[in-house]
Order: C-alpha cells, then sequence, then structure tokens
C-alpha cells in the first residue's frame, strides 16, 4: 500500500499539479496587470504680459480644466504630465502683444486744367509734382481743390469725406462737391532703401454738380481706384479722371505717406 501512495504522488507531480496551491480561473488569466492611475495635481502659473481672456480661451478650446481667481493667475488641473504640457502651451501664449505702427496719409485734390487763364493755387509742398504733372499732361493750371489727413495703422484701413463748394460759379453754393476717400489696408514694406507703404483698393469718389443747358443742376459720379506702393516722404501721383470741369479739366489725386511712432 505504501508502495502504491508513493506511485500515486509522482505521477500527479509529474502532471504539473501542486498540492495546496489554488489555480487561477480563466478569467483571471485574462486580466492584465494595469498601471497604477497618475494622482492629480494642481498648478497655478501667472500671467506676464496680461492676454489673461485670450489664454483662457484657447485652452478651453483644447479641453483642458482651466479657471482663474483674478487677472494675472491661470488654475490647471489634470496628470503631472499634462499639466507641464499645459504649462509649455501657456507659455508660448504669454508673449508680448505686437505693436502696430501708425501710418498718417496726406491726400491732395487737384483740379487741372488746359485754361491758363485760370489762376493757380496749390501749396508750395506741390511744386515738384506740379512741374512733373506739366511735362507729362498738357494741363497749364492746377488749382487744389481739397486736402486731407488720415491716420491709421499698419494692416488696417481708414476712410474719410467731405466737401467744398461747386467749380462752376453759377451753381447754387447750396449744391456741394463732395468725395469719400477709403482704402482696405494700408501695409508698411521695410526695406534697404527705407520704409514704403502698400496702400491697398484705394478708392476715391467724387460727386460732382454740373449745370445743364436748361439750368438744373445734375450730379457726375467720378472715381479713381487702384493699389498704390508710397515710397515714405514721396508724393505720389495715384490718378486722375477727366469731366470734372468740362472736357479739358481733370481731377488728379496726389497722396504721401509716413510712419508715425
Amino acid at each position: 500500500m505504501k508502495k502504491l501512495f508513493s506511485t500515486m504522488l509522482i505521477t500527479i507531480l509529474g502532471a504539473g499539479v501542486v498540492v495546496g496551491q489554488t489555480q487561477p480561473s480563466a478569467k483571471e488569466q485574462l486580466v492584465p496587470n494595469l498601471p497604477e492611475p497618475q494622482q492629480r495635481v494642481q498648478r497655478v502659473v501667472t500671467i506676464k504680459h496680461g492676454n489673461l481672456s485670450g489664454i483662457l480661451h484657447t485652452l478651453r478650446e483644447l479641453g483642458v480644466s482651466v479657471s482663474s481667481s483674478d487677472n494675472e493667475h491661470v488654475i490647471v488641473s489634470g496628470t503631472k504630465d499634462a499639466v507641464a504640457g499645459y504649462e509649455n502651451i501657456i507659455k508660448e501664449l504669454d508673449v508680448p502683444p505686437v505693436v502696430r505702427k501708425d501710418i498718417e496719409m496726406t491726400a491732395y485734390m487737384l483740379v487741372a486744367s488746359a485754361q491758363a487763364a485760370i489762376a493757380a493755387t496749390t501749396p508750395a509742398e506741390l511744386d515738384p509734382v506740379i512741374k512733373q504733372l506739366k511735362s507729362l499732361f498738357n494741363y497749364k493750371a492746377f488749382r487744389l481743390l481739397d486736402s486731407f489727413v488720415l491716420r491709421s495703422r499698419d494692416g488696417e484701413g481708414g476712410d474719410t469725406n467731405g466737401f467744398v463748394q461747386p467749380l462752376d460759379a453759377n451753381i447754387p453754393p447750396n449744391f456741394k462737391l463732395t468725395y469719400m476717400f477709403h482704402f482696405n489696408r494700408a501695409i508698411i514694406d521695410g526695406g534697404q532703401g527705407g520704409n514704403a507703404i502698400r496702400v491697398e483698393h484705394l478708392r476715391l469718389a467724387v460727386k460732382v454738380p454740373l449745370l445743364s443747358s436748361g439750368g438744373q443742376v445734375n450730379y457726375s459720379d467720378l472715381g479713381i481706384s487702384t493699389d498704390v506702393d508710397v515710397p515714405e516722404g514721396k508724393k505720389v501721383v495715384v490718378g486722375k479722371t477727366s469731366g470734372i470741369e468740362g472736357s479739358d479739366g481733370a481731377l488728379i489725386l496726389v497722396i504721401s505717406a509716413k510712419v508715425v511712432d
């Protein structure tokens, strides 16, 4: 009997069965060893350049749990690794704002005529422009219709409007010559030769009162529309349009522009 018991024990051990130890179930064998969840942490980040609302908006768009109790700090929460990533994002967003420079533009509206009898009334700073226009066109007299100064910023547009008395003395003074000046954007282009201002989609629209043969006053629409590059400190002839004062008259637009610190 003792020999039989020894033979059975050897057989059981050979089959891989350990007496006194419970074997894991099939379900337990399928469950992997999961890492322990990371502990959640909180960080308070100081905003140095004041763009708090923009930073909060960007973080929330990214799905970050974020809040703020004042105007200088951002509170982020999450796992340690996630919070470290959020802090890096905040540092990239917290930069000084770009300060755009101002642009001052001066516009001159000239009336040119082939009649030498018309008195020339133009400011002295336009003398070089007048000299150039006389060499290019068959105009003998120039007078300043109106001028204005318009200030904008780099990358922005601008507009203004105004009115002057009618050119024809026979037209009642209540019928004004009106104009509207507009541009979509002015861009500073700095180069080795100095700044130039790129003016995009510039438009001058003018409504001119004209007296008909029957004595009625009708308005004629004139306009100049273009893009133009203006070297800083230079006066540039933008364009001209005819019909402002008879068949031999023209409206000429001259502009200058400079960067204002």
